[in-house]
């Protein structure tokens, strides 16, 4: 078994991540739909990224999220489920930091980017617990 501060330290981070975004989506008026974004993709990668390592696997220094779910998916095929919201969430990298003009994020992507980050967190939550991680608070 992997250090476990490591995949808990990830984990941690992950959620941090997650519910920045959804504070934001929240709390701020006018919403800060880039950041929210953002901080989405950023919730899924460090989160795939803590099973990967629980799995044994190297850092995969990358912000491509289907990439990351190669390496979960060669540990359980389930991770397969979360196959359709990784590309999407893998764009708010570079949308979300850089004036894009007519590519600017809207309410719905804010909205869809909450749903699949939460569905890749609390997925991979799932799995982490199974493994024994993610307990600590």
């Amino acid at each position: 078994m992997r250090d476990s501060l490591d995949v808990n330290e990830w984990l941690r981070f992950a959620q941090m991540d997650y519910d920045a975004a959804k504070d934001m989506s929240i709390l701020h008026n006018p919403v800060p739909l880039e950041i929210v974004c953002y901080h989405c993709q950023q919730s899924a990668e460090k989160a795939l990224k803590a099973y990967a390592i629980a799995k044994g696997e190297p850092l995969m220094k990358t912000h491509d999220l289907e990439a990351l779910l190669e390496q979960c998916v060669k540990h359980d095929e389930q991770f397969n489920d979360l196959a359709q919201q990784c590309p999407e969430l893998t764009t708010h990298v570079t949308l979300s930091r850089y004036p894009v003009g007519e590519d600017r994020m809207n309410e719905h992507d804010m909205k869809t980017a909450l749903e699949y980050a939460s569905n890749i967190l609390e997925f991979t939550k799932s799995k982490l617990l199974n493994l024994g991680y993610g307990t600590e608070k």
